[in-house]
């Protein structure tokens, strides 16, 4: 549903005279690919890929907490650690 409604409004958005440049989405976002696939302004057009920031920090979020949780796991304290580095 995604792609369709993207797909309809970036064609109509030509006959008022107005093009996007830009497509502010998630990571996975099929509809950005589909977007560039149809080259919906012709060849000469570049359509960018702006990621959400609420996205990237949950991502980043994650990405942290994981090293964290193994470490708790194994029994690695905050200065046991210190002391490796």
């Amino acid at each position: 549903m995604e792609v369709k409604a993207a797909i309809k409004l970036w064609e109509r958005s030509e006959s008022i005279g107005f093009r996007y440049t830009s497509l502010l989405s998630d990571c996975d976002s099929k509809a950005f690919l589909e977007l560039n696939e149809r080259k919906i302004y012709g060849s000469q057009v570049e359509i960018r890929k702006e990621e959400c920031i609420n996205h990237v920090s949950k991502r980043l979020g994650t990405a942290l907490r994981k090293p964290v949780k193994d470490w708790r796991v194994k029994g690695v304290t905050w200065v046991a650690r210190s002391m490796v580095a």
